[in-house]
C-alpha cells in the first residue's frame, strides 16, 4: 500500500486545482471549490484550515476539507436537559467541555460530511484509503494539539459510508435531522391536506397586505452589510449555534458564486424596510436557503417566517427545481409547510483518556433527537413526494 499511495496536507484550497476538486465532488454549489474558498477569505476567528490529499501515482483520488478550532460542545447539544446542565455546571467550572476540536468538512454549515474519493476505485483501493484517510485524521488532531476529532453533518444515507473509514472507536450520534420540501407537478400547496392548504392562504394573505418580495442578484456591499445585521440579530437568539458567520464570508459568497446564489428579500409595503433576507443557493435541481436574516418585531414574526418558507418553495416552483433543502431546526413550521426529514449524525474520537471516557458516556446525554412530526400530504400525494427526496437519496424519517 506504501508503495502505491502518498498523502499530502495543505492549508489552503489554493494548492489544489479546480479539476481535481471537482472530479471530487462534482458540480453540487454546496461542496463547490469556490464555497470552500469563501470559507477561508472570511479568516474566521480561531479557525484554521487543513486539507488532506490521498495520492496514486501523483494524482489525487481522495480530498478531505478539515479545520481546527476552539469549539463549545453546548452549541451542538439538542438535548435541553443536557445546556441546562452545563449551564450549571459552568458556574463553577467556566472552561467545561470548551475544547480545541480537529473538525472534518466545512466551517460553515452544509449539512454534508465531504469525506469524498474518485469514482470508480477497486474494493481493496477503497479499503487502504479509509484506512489513510482514518490514520491521517487521527495524526492531525494530534499535531494540533487538539482534544478531540469531530465528524460533521452525516447524513443517515452516509452513515456507513463514513463508519467504513473512521476505526470502530468511534462514536457516532443523531444530532439535529436536516429537512426538504419536494416539489411536485401540481402547484404547491395543493398536495397539502387542507388545514395546511387553509395556514398557507391564511397567512400569505397577511404577508401581502403589509409586505412584498424582491429578489436581488448582486447582493454585495451595502446589501451584505445590512444582512449580516439582520442575520446576527438571528445568531442571538438561537439556542443553537452551529458557527459564527460574518460580513467577508456573505461578501465573499456573493464574489465566487455570481449566479448561483441571490437574495430573497420581504420589505414593508410603506416604509420599504428590509424585514427578511434570505442567502439563497441554486444547484440544477435543488435550492438551498443557506442564512437568514430577520429584523424581530413583537406582532408579525410567525407571518414573516412562515411566508420565507412559502415563498422559497414558489420559487424552486418557478425554476423547475426538484426540492427545497431547508436545513436544520424549527421542524414544526417547516414540517406544517409540506418538510421531509432525514437524520444528521455527528462522529467524535479522542487519543486523550478523559475526553475518550466523556465521547463513550457523556455525549450521548448530550443528543436527544428532536421530534419530527408526521408530514402533512395528502393520501394521493404522499408516496410521490416521498419519492421525489427518496430518488435523490434522502432517507426519510416521515
Amino acid at each position: 500500500m506504501q508503495n502505491r499511495f502518498s498523502v499530502r496536507w495543505c492549508a489552503t484550497i489554493d494548492d489544489i486545482a479546480p479539476e481535481d476538486w471537482e472530479q471530487i465532488y462534482g458540480t453540487d454549489i454546496i461542496k463547490s471549490r469556490a464555497f470552500m474558498k469563501a470559507n477561508e477569505i472570511a479568516e474566521f476567528e480561531d479557525v484554521e484550515f487543513h486539507y488532506l490529499q490521498v495520492l496514486k501515482n501523483n494524482d489525487i483520488i481522495a480530498i478531505v476539507p478539515c479545520f481546527c478550532y476552539g469549539m463549545d460542545l453546548i452549541n451542538i447539544a439538542s438535548s435541553g436537559k443536557a445546556r441546562r446542565w452545563i449551564g450549571n455546571f459552568r458556574k463553577i467550572y467556566p472552561s467545561f467541555l470548551k475544547l480545541r476540536a480537529f473538525v472534518t468538512g466545512s466551517y460553515a454549515a452544509t449539512c454534508e460530511h465531504f469525506i469524498e474519493c474518485i469514482h470508480g476505485l477497486s474494493i481493496n483501493d477503497k479499503r487502504d484509503i479509509a484506512e489513510i484517510i482514518g490514520r491521517e485524521i487521527q495524526r492531525r488532531c494530534r499535531k494540533t494539539k487538539s482534544a478531540f476529532v469531530f465528524v460533521k453533518d452525516v447524513r443517515e444515507r452516509d452513515l456507513q459510508h463514513v463508519k467504513d473509514i473512521f476505526t470502530s472507536d468511534y462514536k457516532f450520534f443523531i444530532s439535529f435531522p436536516t429537512t426538504a420540501i419536494p416539489i411536485l407537478s401540481k402547484d404547491y400547496p395543493i398536495a397539502l391536506r387542507k388545514k395546511n392548504r387553509k395556514r398557507y392562504r391564511k397567512f400569505t394573505t397577511l404577508f401581502d397586505q403589509s409586505f412584498h418580495w424582491e429578489i436581488v442578484n448582486n447582493y454585495g456591499g451595502i446589501q451584505v452589510k445590512e444582512f449580516s445585521k439582520l442575520y446576527q440579530a438571528v445568531l442571538c437568539k438561537a439556542k443553537n449555534k452551529f458557527e459564527f458567520l460574518n460580513e467577508k464570508f456573505f461578501e465573499a459568497i456573493n464574489d465566487l458564486l455570481g449566479n448561483s446564489s441571490f437574495f430573497l428579500v420581504a420589505r414593508d409595503n410603506i416604509s420599504d424596510e428590509v424585514r427578511v433576507m434570505v442567502i439563497i443557493l441554486e444547484n440544477e435541481n435543488n435550492l438551498i436557503p443557506l442564512y437568514m436574516g430577520f429584523k424581530y418585531k413583537n406582532d408579525d414574526t410567525k407571518i414573516l417566517y412562515l411566508n420565507t418558507i412559502f415563498r422559497i418553495v414558489k420559487e424552486a416552483e418557478a425554476r423547475a427545481k426538484s426540492y427545497v433543502d431547508f436545513g436544520q431546526t424549527s421542524y414544526y413550521p417547516k414540517t406544517m409547510s409540506g418538510a421531509l426529514a432525514e437524520n444528521i449524525y455527528y462522529g467524535f474520537w479522542s487519543h486523550n483518556p478523559i475526553v475518550r471516557w466523556l465521547i463513550n458516556h457523556g455525549l450521548k446525554k448530550m443528543f436527544a433527537p428532536p421530534p419530527i412530526p408526521k408530514h402533512v400530504y395528502l393520501e394521493e400525494y404522499a408516496e410521490i413526494a416521498h419519492m421525489v427526496l427518496v430518488d435523490k437519496g434522502f432517507v426519510l424519517l416521515n
